[in-house]
């Protein structure tokens, strides 16, 4: 059941889609939402998008994949990052453009951050069951170093005040990669004020050939169900999308 005040989560901090400029936003747009939600997720598929069939249980960490899979993905496959129309159910639309422009500055910093190059792939997926688009973006390319690259997004539990009313906090928890192995992580930035507490969160995972990240932001069409998303709530939509789009190298 959603509530008005999103419950105290220890995941937080944005690393692959952004930090400061996409918490804004979302909290932004959540405060266009009634403050106390609908109980569950919206019925049925509206707008003519597909029934999303990703699984949404399961923890966000748990022991990291064992053995070769544990660093480079399953037994040394190369994989590749794909942009299918419809994945695990969600299909691509079209966010606002002013949400996108903003989402994707903070982007390219934050791979300037990590230090990563490579093709570019993004989609933005739709989630209608709880009024949010799925934002997907990644790169392909090789060599790249998923301990390396978990590392950086790693971060204790940090707490800052804005100055303006709002306090942020940001930390990291692991998250179990799914059956292509490698590592992932999500991240989470908690803002709470007098009048709202939401959050944003950022589950990314690496392999040796691919670094990617899908964020969930709450449309701001009223269709939201949600006062922000935790790490429990986007993880397991990570591994169900990341089985989709992700596909072993040729």
């Amino acid at each position: 059941m959603a509530s008005s005040a999103l419950r105290r989560v220890r995941a937080s901090s944005v690393p692959w889609s952004g930090r400061s400029v996409v918490a804004l936003a979302v909290a932004g747009a959540v405060l266009g939402l009634p403050l106390v939600s609908g109980c569950g997720s919206s019925a049925g598929a509206a707008g003519g998008q597909a029934s999303p069939v990703a699984a949404r249980s399961g923890g966000t960490s748990s022991s990291t994949a064992t053995g070769s899979a544990a660093s480079g993905g399953s037994s040394g496959t190369s994989w590749t990052l794909t942009a299918p129309q419809v994945a695990a159910g969600y299909r691509q639309g079209q966010p606002p453009a002013d949400m996108v422009q903003r989402f994707d500055a903070d982007t390219k910093q934050n791979a300037a951050r990590l230090g990563v190059s490579g093709t570019h792939v993004h989609a933005y997926y739709a989630d209608p069951a709880d009024g949010a688009w799925i934002f997907y973006v990644g790169l392909n390319g090789s060599g790249y170093d998923p301990d390396h690259l978990h590392d950086i997004l790693d971060q204790l539990p940090a707490v800052s005040d804005d100055g303006a009313g709002d306090r942020i906090t940001t930390s990291a928890i692991d998250a179990t990669p799914g059956p292509h192995g490698g590592r992932a992580i999500c991240d989470t930035v908690l803002l709470r004020n007098d009048l709202i507490t939401t959050a944003v969160t950022t589950c990314s995972w690496f392999t040796s050939t691919t670094v990617a990240g899908i964020t969930l932001v709450s449309k701001t069409d009223g269709t939201s169900t949600k006062l922000g998303f935790t790490a429990s709530d986007v993880a397991p939509i990570m591994r169900a999308l990341r089985a989709q789009v992700e596909v072993r190298g040729q």
